[in-house]
């Protein structure tokens, strides 16, 4: 595969040294919360409050070493801090691995951070 031709300065391609035990081949993120509003009395919002904010990390690839990690240990994806403006720890709530005869072992993390919560 040739090697990818990028123009412009702000631009982002591939994920780099994602995690250090596995070959990165997809990324998703997704920042989320809960909004609460309050009303005034004629209907309108009077306060909007952002509650239970949240990044959810998808991180899938091939394994390149013995892989341990389990379900709720802490685990930081380099190149991914700040994402959403959150300050928490990462922590891994899904692990699922794929072996087949005719593939490579393929793993894939679910990772949340929960703001203000480390």
């Amino acid at each position: 595969m040739p090697a990818a031709i990028i123009k412009g300065t702000s631009t982002s391609f591939g994920i780099a040294s994602a995690v250090s035990t596995m070959v990165a081949t997809n990324l998703t993120a997704n920042a989320s919360s809960n909004k609460v509003e309050a009303k005034n009395i004629s209907g309108g919002v009077a306060a909007v409050a952002f509650t239970g904010k949240k990044v959810e990390f998808n991180l899938e690839g091939y394994i390149t070493v013995a892989n341990t990690a389990t379900q709720g240990v802490s685990f930081t994806p380099t190149n991914l801090t700040g994402f959403g403006g959150l300050i928490g720890g990462y922590y891994v709530e899904e692990v699922n691995l794929s072996k087949s005869s005719e593939d490579f072992n393929k793993i894939k993390y679910k990772i949340v951070q929960r703001d203000g919560i480390n």
